[in-house]
C-alpha cells in the first residue's frame, strides 16, 4: 500500500478519533473540543507513532498467525543443500538470498518485509459471484525498497537495496482457476518466482501446485523497431509543423495582408464540401472546392500543403457537402461506430477480471434492453451496407457520367485510401502500445497488446487476414476491412453487368446473393455452429469455430453488402426520387422495424438459458445480416427519396458531418485504447451498468478526440499527396 493510500486511512481515522473524543455526553459534538484534539492528533511525530503502531498490531497478528508456516519455509531456505539438492531446488542465488532477507525482515516485523507480505494474493469476498482473480497490491510491491545486509544474521558487510516484482500464477483447485498475485524478489526470474512460490506451496500442502506463472513488466528500452516507429511519426509531424507553417505564414499571411494575386495557376485548394474521410464512400466521389489561390511554387509546396493541419483540419471540421450527397449516411455512420464501441466496452467488462463476473453477467443477460448490446455485431453489417450501396450510386453516376471506368484508377484509388492510415495504426499498435503500460498491472503483456503482428502483419497489407485463424490474428478487430476490400475487388462482377443490362444485373446480384445464404446455411448446419459469440456456457471451442468460419469470413458475410449495392443502384436510377403513399410508407417503415427486432432482440430466449435446436440456429445465422442489411437499406431509401421523415431530420443533422469522416479512424483505434486501459487495470473492479455506461462514454470521447490527430498526420496527408500525384501526370 502507498504513501498516500495509508494517509486517506490515517485521516479516516482521525476523522473516527475526533468525533468520538469530542462529543459530550449527550453525544453533541464539541467543536472547540474537536479542533484541539485534531491539532494533538495531526502532529507529525504522532502521526508517524500512530501509523507505525496500527501497522504493527495489524501484521503482529497476521505474522503470528503465519508463523509456523513461515518457520517451515525458513527451513526449507536455509538449509544447506549439496550440488544435487540445489539443481533440484534450482532457484538462482540472487533469489535465494532475497528471499531469505524478506523470511528474516518478517521476522523482524521491518516494514519492507510486511508490505510484501501485505502485497500477496488473498482471499477476498464474493467468491461465489466468480471474484477468482485475486491479484495483491501491484503497485504496493512494486514500491518496495529495504535496506538489508548481505550477511544475514550477523547484520554485517555492505548493505544493498531490495526491491520487489509482482507475478501473478494459477492455481487449479478443482474446476475453480484462481489467478493469485506474489510479491517476489526483484531479482528473481520468472522460473525462479515459480519454483520460490510452489516451495512455498508445499509447505502447505503436496497437492496444490501454481501453474503458468508471468511476471509483468513494462518495456523501458526502445528497441529497433520501436525507434523506426518513432521516427516515422516524428517525420510526419515535422511535415505537419512546415506545412501548417508556410499555410499560415506565407499563403493566409498573405491573404491577410491583401498580397495575393489572382494567377490562373493554383497550388492550393481547401475542400469545404468535406470529402468524406472514410472507408465506406466510394473512391470516384469527386467534390466541389473552394480554391485559395497562390502562384504556383512546385510540387513541393503542395506536397507540404497536404500535411498543413490548418487546411486538413478545416475539412475535417467542415459541415458542407457535395451536391447530391446521402446526408442521413452521415448520421448512421457515426451511430454505427459508437454502437460497435458500446458492443466493444461491454464485451471487455464481461470478459476482463471482475469482482462479480458471475453476478453481473447473470444480471446483464436477464435485461431484453441489453440485447441491442449483445447483437452489436450486426453494427458491422450496417458498414457493409453503407458501402456497396455508396459503391454502386456513386459508380453508377461517374460511369454515366464519363461512359468509362478507368479501372487500374479504380482499384489504387481505394487501397491508398485505406492502407497508410491502416499501417500507420498498426505500427504503433504492434511497436508502441508496450511502452504504453504506464506502471503496468498484473496482466499487463510484456511484448505490447499484439503478439502476433511480427509474424502476420503481411496478411493485413495483402487484406487476407480474415483467411486465417482469428486467435493468432494481427490487430483482430481489421477482419472487416479485409472482408470489405474483398468485396470490393470483386465488386465489377455485379456493377458492371447492372450498368450494361439493368434486369441481367439484378439477377447476377440475386444469383450471388443467394449462393451467399446458401452457403451459410450449410456450413452453419453442419458444423452446429453457435449464434453469437456472447451466447453463455459456450466452449472455446465453438467459439473459435463460429469466428473463423463464419464471423470472419466473405463467404458468410458479403450478403448486406450485395443488398446494398442494389439499393445504390436503385436510388441512382431513380435518382433518389420516389414519392411513396403515406400509408404504404408507415407499412414499410413498420415492416423494417419488426424486422430489425426480430434480429436485434430474438436471441434473447437462447441468452437467458433456452436451448436452440441445429435447424433454427442455421436458419438464423443464414438470414439474419441480409435481414439487418435490408432493413437499412430501406431507411437510406427512404430517407434519400424524402420518406424519411424525422428520422431523415435526425440522421442528417449536420453535426454528425465531422464526426463521420472520423468514423474509420476511429474504428481502426478505439480498442488500442480498451486492450491497454484493460490490461493495466491493478484490481478487478466491482462491475456494474452505469460504471460500463461510464467507461463507453469515456472511450468513445477519447477515441474521437484521437482520431482527429490519427485523421489530420496520417488521412488527410495521404488524400492529399494522391492528388498531387495525380494532377501533376494530367
Amino acid at each position: 500500500m502507498n504513501a498516500r493510500t495509508w494517509n486517506i486511512l490515517y485521516l479516516m481515522f482521525i476523522g473516527i478519533l475526533t468525533q468520538s473524543f469530542s462529543a459530550d455526553a449527550g453525544g453533541t459534538l464539541d467543536y472547540s473540543k474537536a479542533m484541539k484534539t485534531l491539532k494533538t492528533l495531526t502532529d507529525r511525530e504522532h502521526i508517524r507513532m500512530t501509523r507505525t503502531t496500527l501497522i504493527t498490531e495489524l501484521f503482529e497478528g497476521i505474522v503470528g498467525r503465519s508463523q509456523p508456516y513461515i518457520d517451515r519455509f525458513k527451513e526449507v531456505l536455509f538449509v544447506e543443500r549439496d550440488e544435487v539438492a540445489r539443481e533440484n531446488f534450482n532457484v538462482s542465488q540472487e533469489c535465494l538470498d532475497d528471499a531469505k532477507q524478506v523470511i528474516i525482515g518478517l521476522e523482524r516485523r521491518e516494514y519492507w518485509a510486511m508490505q510484501m507480505l501485505d502485497a500477496m494474493a488473498k482471499p477476498p469476498s464474493d467468491i461465489l459471484s466468480g471474484n477468482i482473480y485475486w491479484t495483491g497490491g501491484y503497485e504496493e510491491c512494486l514500491a518496495v525498497e529495504g535496506t538489508v545486509y548481505v550477511n544475514i544474521t550477523s547484520d554485517t558487510g555492505p548493505q544493498y537495496q531490495i526491491h520487489a516484482r509482482q507475478c501473478l500464477g494459477s492455481l487449479q483447485l478443482g474446476k475453480l482457476g484462481l489467478q493469485l498475485g506474489f510479491c517476489i524478489p526483484k531479482r528473481c526470474s520468472v522460473e525462479d518466482a515459480d519454483r520460490l512460490v510452489n516451495t512455498a506451496f508445499s509447505v502447505f500442502s503436496n497437492t496444490l501446485r501454481i501453474n503458468g506463472m508471468v511476471c509483468p513488466e513494462v518495456e523501458t528500452e526502445y528497441d529497433t523497431k520501436a525507434i523506426v516507429s518513432l521516427l516515422i511519426c516524428s517525420i510526419i509531424g515535422l511535415m505537419m509543423v512546415i506545412g501548417t507553417g508556410y499555410d499560415v505564414i506565407v499563403l493566409r499571411g498573405r491573404q491577410f495582408k491583401g498580397e495575393n494575386k489572382v494567377s490562373p495557376n493554383v497550388v492550393t485548394k481547401v475542400d469545404n464540401t468535406g470529402d468524406s474521410l472514410n472507408e465506406s464512400t466510394s473512391l470516384l466521389n469527386k467534390a466541389k472546392t473552394i480554391k485559395v489561390k497562390e502562384k504556383d511554387q512546385g510540387t513541393l509546396v503542395k506536397v507540404l500543403m497536404s500535411f498543413s493541419v490548418m487546411s486538413n483540419g478545416e475539412r475535417i471540421l467542415s459541415t458542407a457537402q457535395a451536391q447530391g450527397s446521402l446526408t442521413a449516411l452521415n448520421g448512421m455512420r457515426f451511430l454505427s461506430i459508437s454502437w460497435v464501441i458500446i458492443g466493444h466496452c461491454f464485451l471487455f467488462g464481461l470478459i476482463s477480471p471482475t469482482i462479480n463476473p458471475l453476478r453481473y453477467s447473470d444480471k446483464v443477460y436477464h435485461l431484453w434492453t441489453f440485447q441491442a448490446i449483445a447483437n452489436a455485431f450486426v453494427s458491422v453489417d450496417t458498414f457493409f451496407t453503407m458501402s456497396g450501396l455508396l459503391l454502386a450510386y456513386l459508380f453508377m453516376k461517374d460511369i454515366k457520367k464519363n461512359g468509362k471506368m478507368n479501372w487500374p484508377l479504380f482499384y489504387f484509388h481505394r487501397f491508398w485510401r485505406l492502407t497508410p492510415i491502416y499501417m500507420l495504426v498498426l505500427m504503433i499498435d504492434a511497436n508502441l502500445t508496450k511502452y504504453m503500460g504506464g506502471d503496468g498491472g498484473p496482466a499487463w503483456p510484456k511484448d505490447g497488446i499484439e503478439s502476433y503482428c511480427e509474424t502476420r502483419w503481411w496478411t493485413n497489407l495483402l487484406y487476407i487476414n480474415n483467411l486465417f485463424s482469428m486467435e493468432k490474428m494481427c490487430m483482430a478487430w481489421s477482419w472487416y476491412l479485409s472482408n470489405d476490400m474483398q468485396f470490393f475487388v470483386i465488386s465489377p462482377l455485379l456493377l458492371v453487368p447492372l450498368y450494361r443490362k439493368k434486369f441481367a444485373g439484378l439477377a447476377v446480384c440475386v444469383v450471388a446473393l443467394f449462393a451467399s445464404l446458401l452457403t451459410t446455411g450449410i456450413l452453419s448446419t453442419h458444423n452446429k455452429w453457435i449464434v453469437t459469440t456472447f451466447l453463455p456456457g459456450t466452449s472455446m471451442d465453438e467459439t473459435m469455430s463460429y469466428q473463423d468460419g463464419y464471423y470472419s469470413k466473405p463467404w458468410c458475410r458479403i450478403s448486406p453488402y450485395i443488398i446494398g449495392i442494389m439499393t445504390g443502384f436503385a436510388l441512382q436510377e431513380c435518382e433518389c426520387k420516389f414519392k411513396i403513399n403515406k400509408w404504404l410508407n408507415l407499412l414499410c417503415w413498420l415492416i423494417a422495424a419488426g424486422v430489425a427486432c426480430s434480429v436485434l432482440y430474438g436471441l434473447y430466449g437462447v441468452m437467458t438459458g433456452s436451448t436452440i435446436s441445429v435447424p433454427v440456429a442455421s436458419f438464423y445465422n443464414t438470414v439474419n445480416r441480409a435481414a439487418w442489411g435490408a432493413c437499412v437499406c430501406w431507411v437510406i431509401f427512404a430517407c434519400a427519396t424524402g420518406n424519411g421523415g424525422f428520422v431523415n431530420t435526425l440522421l442528417s443533422w449536420k453535426a454528425f458531418v465531422p464526426l463521420s469522416r472520423l468514423s474509420y479512424a476511429a474504428y481502426l483505434i478505439h480498442l488500442v485504447f480498451i486492450s491497454v486501459i484493460n490490461s493495466t487495470a491493478q484490481y478487478p473492479i466491482y462491475s456494474t451498468i452505469i460504471n460500463q455506461v461510464v467507461f463507453f462514454l469515456g472511450i468513445l470521447v477519447l477515441t474521437f478526440l484521437a482520431s482527429f490527430v490519427v485523421s489530420l498526420a496520417f488521412e488527410s496527408p495521404m488524400m492529399g499527396l494522391e492528388k498531387v500525384v495525380f494532377r501533376r501526370k494530367r
